[in-house]
């Protein structure tokens, strides 16, 4: 890592994250250095812009709610600076060995992330209009809205199991207890 980079982040900060995130030392740096790196304006911040220069989010359907919720839910003001952008990478963490594992990289903390790519008005339910948007997102104009709706209606008829008509955490939760949510949500980061 280059010597500005590891000279911006201070000792003491690199060990309080080292131990709330459970990255080492090294991952850290490399991290600080990737964000210094998106940091093209050297402003010591990320906005939507710099996010968007990350070509896999770029071309990803989903790239732009994944980016509101990076904004809304983890940053301040449409910005997210170095230590907000470690506590969010942190939820990608492998978490396989009890050791490893955060409050930020558990099962629950990787899942509410994926429940809050639907969830944007945050009323801790996915309601129609919600999963309309994010499927039309998924599939583009590939598919006639008449059928996009009744994916959405069946989705919902499946998952809602208290007759709300929409999804709570819960009712998400349940329905993904058979996926490795820590295998399918997390980064190999190098060490």
């Amino acid at each position: 890592m280059g010597s500005n980079a590891s000279i911006m982040l201070q000792q003491e900060d690199l060990q309080n994250i080292c131990q709330q995130t459970g990255f080492t030392a090294k991952q850290v740096q490399r991290l600080y250095s990737r964000f210094k790196t998106l940091d093209k304006r050297d402003c010591g911040f990320l906005t939507r812009e710099d996010l968007l220069c990350i070509p896999e989010v770029n071309i990803n359907p989903l790239g732009e709610r994944l980016i509101d919720v990076i904004m809304d839910d983890y940053g301040e003001n449409n910005k997210i600076n170095f230590k907000q952008f470690i506590f969010l990478l942190a939820k990608f963490r492998r978490g396989r060995v009890k050791s490893s594992t955060t409050e930020f990289n558990t099962r629950d903390s990787k899942l509410r992330f994926l429940f809050d790519m639907y969830d944007r008005n945050h009323d801790m339910k996915i309601d129609r209009e919600e999963l309309l948007q994010v499927l039309k997102m998924m599939v583009g104009g590939n598919i006639h809205d008449d059928q996009i709706a009744t994916i959405a209606d069946h989705t919902i008829g499946e998952l809602d199991s208290d007759g709300d008509k929409s999804i709570t955490f819960e009712e998400f939760c349940k329905t993904l207890e058979r996926i490795d949510a820590d295998d399918k949500m997390s980064m190999k980061f190098l060490s």
